[in-house]
């Protein structure tokens, strides 16, 4: 047969269906129904460069899952893994309890939502939601019900006609979303999905995408660069860097107690130093840095404590006072060196001792003096707001 050389294919991969309620969480055979994915010492190498790196982790069925971390340090060949899109050299890979990376994408209970959205230019916004479906060679009636349905809960159904030209970005961010959600997987992957989208629109999706994922109860495991959409999003966030996971948790554990100075300065804005252990008591460990002497919180750590120990202490700008504090807090006396408004917060840098700080304060209650650069600051510290680093 001759086929004229402007001839277009497409190839589909079909996705696995299973005979469950529209738009409800597709039934698994998890040994434990706690976990849905599991990941056991996946190594990926791309000739010398090892992208994984005996990455072990459990994600829980119906959870909100992000993969948190700079650019090439693995989190979407983990994800393309999990999506069967990739194999690893070493290691394993459960998905509903069961063996999974001898299994080819199409039979895994995945979808994934890529950035590009990969829409079919030629086909309306119904039809690219329904052709799954149709490619399963569904009753059109269920077909056109369960299209319906995905489209009323994204709030996509008054342009079930128009074509992806004629969409916003966030518009296409919801008929991609769609087209995943009505093969009801049991594990949705979303590999930066709101990454082309301007700030403010990313905003609203990130609260309209948790709250659609709590409503299905669906694991979604979600791939991001951004800290901020990652905590305000997730469930728990595994932080990576070069291949490995650094640390794992909630988002408050994440910010408030991070293990590493990477961690500490990928996930919001911290000010770092280092300082000597002179003496420790039943609640408080009392140490000397450059800025004075500190008194700070007993912290839960795997850190050996003795006496003139090297510390590496942390502080969020935000836990810093400039004004007030109460008794048994931390007093420093500094220097302003700049004072600047971000519009809700009053941001400055001040000077203690060879040290400058990052101080940050709401702006709900202005001060009666306004300060400005070249002013005397007394700043105090809580003692249960550092923390202590273990690198």
């Amino acid at each position: 047969m001759t086929v004229p050389s402007s001839t277009t294919f497409w190839f589909i991969l079909p996705c696995r269906f299973t005979k469950t309620n529209p738009l409800q969480p597709a039934e698994t055979n998890a040994a434990d129904g706690s976990l849905v994915v599991e990941c056991q010492q996946l190594t990926r190498r791309f000739g010398q460069f090892e992208a994984l790196a005996g990455v072990s982790l459990n994600i829980r069925r119906g959870e909100f899952f992000s993969l948190l971390g700079p650019s090439g340090c693995g989190k979407t060949t983990l994800l393309r893994i999990i999506a069967g899109l990739d194999l690893p050299d070493t290691g394993e890979l459960r998905i509903g309890g069961l063996p999974a990376l001898h299994l080819p994408a199409w039979k895994r209970p995945v979808n994934t939502v890529f950035q590009n959205y990969a829409l079919f230019p030629h086909l309306s916004v119904s039809e690219n939601i329904a052709f799954g479906l149709r490619m399963k060679r569904l009753p059109s009636a269920d077909i056109v019900r369960r299209t319906t349905s995905v489209m009323e809960l994204t709030q996509i159904l008054p342009l079930a006609g128009r074509h992806p030209h004629e969409l916003s970005g966030g518009q296409k961010q919801r008929v991609a979303l769609a087209r995943a959600l009505v093969n009801e997987p049991a594990v949705l992957l979303l590999d930066e999905p709101m990454g082309a989208l301007d700030a403010k629109l990313r905003k609203e999706l990130q609260l309209e995408l948790r709250q659609l994922q709590r409503r299905l109860g669906i694991t979604f495991v979600h791939v991001t660069h951004d800290q901020d959409e990652a905590l305000a999003m997730s469930d728990r966030v595994a932080v990576m860097n070069a291949g490995r996971i650094v640390q794992l948790g909630t988002p408050d554990e994440l910010y408030d107690r991070p293990k590493t100075s990477f961690v500490a300065e990928f996930i919001g804005v911290c000010n770092l130093f280092e300082g000597n252990l002179i003496r420790r008591t039943k609640q408080l460990l009392e140490t000397e840095t450059p800025l004075g002497r500190l008194r700070i919180e007993l912290p839960a750590t795997t850190i050996e404590l003795s006496e003139r120990s090297r510390l590496r202490l942390g502080v969020r700008p935000e836990r810093i006072a400039m004004d007030g504090g109460q008794p048994g807090d931390n007093r420093l006396l500094g220097i302003v060196q700049s004072i600047s408004s971000s519009g809700p917060e009053t941001i400055a840098q001040v000077r203690v001792g060879d040290t400058l700080l990052r101080v940050t304060e709401l702006n709900m209650g202005r001060r009666s003096v306004a300060l400005h650069a070249g002013d005397s600051v007394e700043l105090t510290i809580s003692p249960g707001n550092f923390f202590l680093l273990e690198d």
